[in-house]
């Protein structure tokens, strides 16, 4: 419980990423070396852990100095080098468009909840919210649409309270960087569901947000 409230996922499914990542570590940057000197340097779980750190906590690259006993520069570099090999190695199975599958099961939680299906156009759009229904048609059409919202937004809140970082400021931080967090920590949340699905198992802080997050 103590690793899962520090990490977000369990112990297996962290050495599973970390696993990947050594495996398809092509340019050595988490592969433990030695110096000239004949001393060993960061091991590669130090690094992974200093950016599991930023990520989930939020805080900055020379917060995790002292538990990880690394400098800022190092840190935010295995940072920026996790969640790029976090996308690599797991992007193509757990960032993907959604299959008959999820889109059977997402059509089956809507009939559930009583939206009927086939309203929208097939071609990707903005619906507009109905600021003030007062007909009719309106009225159920904005209490459904709002529930969708909702979800949406449990999708982002989920995001937010295992990935404290996706919530923060991204100053100093170039685009495609911000990208990459936030693909990675999408992976790794999907990578947490379906762990927790296969093994019946869920922490009880995110109990109520056991969905898998798709893109488009």
């Amino acid at each position: 419980l103590l690793f899962m409230h520090r990490f977000r996922m369990s112990r297996n499914l962290f050495k599973r990423i970390a696993d990947g990542i050594l495996e398809h570590d092509y340019d050595g940057y988490f592969t433990q070396k030695i110096s000239a000197s004949g001393a060993l340097g960061l091991h590669p779980l130090q690094k992974m852990t200093a950016a599991m750190r930023m990520l989930t906590y939020g805080i900055a690259a020379d917060g995790a100095d002292e538990y990880i006993r690394s400098a800022e520069a190092t840190n935010l570099e295995s940072c920026k080098k996790f969640v790029i090999k976090v996308c690599e190695v797991f992007g193509e199975r757990y960032l993907r468009s959604p299959n008959e599958e999820d889109i059977a099961r997402l059509l089956a939680i809507g009939e559930e909840r009583g939206f009927p299906d086939g309203i929208y156009p097939r071609w990707a759009t903005f619906v507009k919210s109905i600021p003030a229904p007062d007909t009719r048609k309106h009225k159920p059409f904005a209490k459904r649409q709002e529930g969708a919202r909702k979800d949406v937004e449990r999708a982002f809140g989920v995001l937010q309270s295992r990935f404290a970082i996706v919530r923060g400021p991204a100053k100093g931080w170039k685009r495609k960087e911000i990208g990459d967090v936030m693909k990675a920590c999408v992976i790794m949340h999907n990578m947490i569901v379906e762990e927790e699905r296969q093994t019946g198992r869920q922490s009880c802080t995110f109990e109520a947000m056991g969905e898998r997050v798709t893109v488009s």
